[in-house]
């Protein structure tokens, strides 16, 4: 394993939400020895963005003091300077060439992020984005957190067979917080899914008790949506994060429930082939 710290990179617009998803990359930061980067991208079209790549530097100058500023004063407030990058491109290409070129394996973001003048939801950009060998997950949040570390983390296991991809993640963030893992599953008649979901359990519960981890495991009520379950079961218990994957995340979150998200949702990308760590 080599000495290089990953990059926990955080899509900066210069409002209060870019800072509170700030306030979030820190403590996985600090929990696993990474270096934080602001990212401000100045948009341009897909189509644009293929055929005309000239940059505009006297904008991303002026950007770039901008942002340089608005590190040193986090800094100044929180004890930690991240590092700082302005792009000039389509969002989700500049996304993909940093994951693979600048050692990023986390995202943390504020559920909505400023072009311009227009706002948009960052999940837009942020869902889908696997590799080969490469997967990485991202963190959305709307609130700051409420504690200072996380202690409780939920997960919805359901019966799809991509749900054993997320395994690692709930290992190493039970490994570096010490914090308490609740799986909840879903009520379920149909025979193959049970099946399926029972296989998903089995195999979640193997894989934490060979690593010593403990957990408790609940069954959501028949009556309503499962979404809705997992997020009234993760107020209750006060949870610090639900994690979910990536391609479930239409299903538990649209554009009003981001805006009311009191507990950050970490996605984890299907398709993986072998996965990333926090180191």
């Amino acid at each position: 394993m080599d000495n290089i710290k990953k990059i926990i990179l955080v899509p900066w617009d210069f409002t209060e939400g870019s800072e509170t998803a700030f306030q979030h990359a820190l403590q996985l930061a600090k929990a696993g020895g990474n270096e934080i980067m602001l990212l401000n991208i100045i948009p341009r079209a897909w189509i644009i963005d293929s055929i005309y790549r000239k940059v505009n530097f006297k904008k991303i100058e002026t950007y770039n003091a901008k942002i340089e500023k608005a590190a040193s004063e986090l800094e100044h407030k929180y004890g930690f300077k991240p590092q700082t990058l302005v792009l000039e491109g389509y969002p989700k290409r500049i996304i993909r060439e940093l994951i693979l070129t600048a050692h990023v394996n986390l995202i943390v973001a504020y559920y909505a992020y400023k072009f311009g003048s227009k706002e948009h939801r960052i999940s837009r950009y942020l869902k889908n984005l696997f590799f080969k060998d490469t997967t990485l997950p991202f963190i959305v949040v709307s609130k700051a957190p409420i504690h200072s570390h996380y202690i409780e983390i939920v997960i919805p296991v359901d019966y799809d067979r991509k749900f054993k991809e997320a395994v690692h993640w709930i290992i190493y963030l039970a490994k570096y917080y010490k914090c308490n893992v609740n799986l909840i599953k879903p009520f379920l008649t149909d025979d193959g899914k049970k099946k399926q979901l029972a296989n998903n359990i089995y195999f979640t519960k193997k894989m934490l008790d060979g690593v010593n981890i403990v957990y408790g495991i609940k069954t959501a009520k028949k009556k309503g949506t499962f979404e809705g379950e997992v997020f009234r079961f993760a107020r209750t218990i006060e949870a610090d994060l639900v994690l979910i994957m990536s391609d479930k995340y239409d299903d538990f979150l649209d554009s009003k429930q981001e805006s009311k998200l009191d507990i950050p949702v970490m996605c984890v990308n299907p398709r993986i082939r072998k996965y990333q760590s926090f180191y």
